[in-house]
């Protein structure tokens, strides 16, 4: 019903004329972090190649860069950061489009899971959304408790199949991609101890600057759920930056640790996406999920 709604919504907003006045108007001087997660290079190419006749993608760096200044002034007009979470094994399938329109995503790795046989949590079989959801709301360890239980997964458990990039793959592309840690297991880290949410960030940036050799800057929330414990850690590490799931775009005063970012659908047709440009369906689906919580 949700899905529904939302592709009713997509339609008549697409067909509206509104996301030509977001773009031109809204837009014009905000900057849009997409995010992603496990899109079909198909899918993609399409997303891009509507960017790049509408918009200007630049690299998080930029923007993060400009956020430090306080000045946008060098930032082109309509510009837009991609970003993908987790490091899900298909994310190497869009290494040629990242090459043939020039672009730098940044991608949020979760590192104790990249270049192994471990699982996401989130990926696990017999269980539905809503159950996965509430999942993310239980205390870290009755989570992990639940799913030992349920499914006998545990974080570092080894299985004979891949859900993430390995380290051959992270190396081809981290000429094309800006990459970045997501904790090490993508806990959600206000149901997490003190010590447990240290060790998820702090431990994060330090498995990635090893595994590839790289220096990080930006993190990325699960889920995008933080508080200010999460900010104050995340700052602790030296970060510049921490990606939010907080709907909206980023102005010259958006607060660093706070970035907002514009969800996509992976799967989402032009028509939906350039629905989801404007924020209107996401909105609206968060909405009816606000309500639809307080009923139950």
């Amino acid at each position: 019903m949700r899905n529904f709604l939302k592709n009713v919504v997509a339609t008549f907003v697409s067909l509206s004329g509104i996301p030509l006045l977001i773009r031109e108007w809204v837009c014009r001087h905000r900057i849009a972090i997409l995010l992603y997660h496990d899109p079909k290079p198909a899918i993609f190419e399409k997303h891009i190649a509507y960017l790049a006749r509408h918009y200007t993608v630049i690299s998080l760096d930029t923007l993060v860069s400009a956020l430090q200044r306080k000045d946008f002034s060098e930032i082109p007009p309509k510009s837009v950061v991609i970003t993908i979470d987790d490091g899900h094994a298909g994310n190497i399938g869009l290494l040629p489009i990242f090459k043939k329109y020039r672009i730098r995503p940044t991608l949020y790795v979760c590192t104790q899971i990249v270049g192994t046989h471990r699982h996401f949590w989130f990926k696990i079989d017999g269980h539905s959304k809503a159950e996965k959801e509430r999942l993310k709301r239980l205390p870290n360890a009755e989570r992990l408790a639940h799913l030992k239980r349920a499914a006998d997964f545990e974080p570092a458990k080894v299985y004979p199949d891949k859900q993430a990039l390995n380290i051959s793959e992270m190396q081809e592309m981290a000429e094309n991609v800006d990459f970045q840690p997501h904790t090490r297991f993508h806990p959600i880290l206000p149901r997490c101890t003190e010590t447990e949410c240290r060790q998820e960030i702090l431990e994060s940036k330090t498995d990635l600057e090893t595994l590839l050799g790289i220096a990080c800057s930006h993190f990325s929330y699960p889920n995008g759920d933080y508080t200010e414990r999460e900010i104050e850690i995340v700052k602790a590490g030296e970060f510049q930056s921490a990606r939010t799931t907080d709907i909206g775009w980023n102005m010259v005063d958006t607060p660093l640790y706070q970035l907002k970012t514009v969800p996509i659908t992976d799967d989402a047709g032009i028509m939906l996406f350039r629905s989801e440009l404007t924020t209107i369906p996401q909105r609206l689906s968060r909405w009816l999920i606000a309500i639809t919580r307080k009923i139950a």
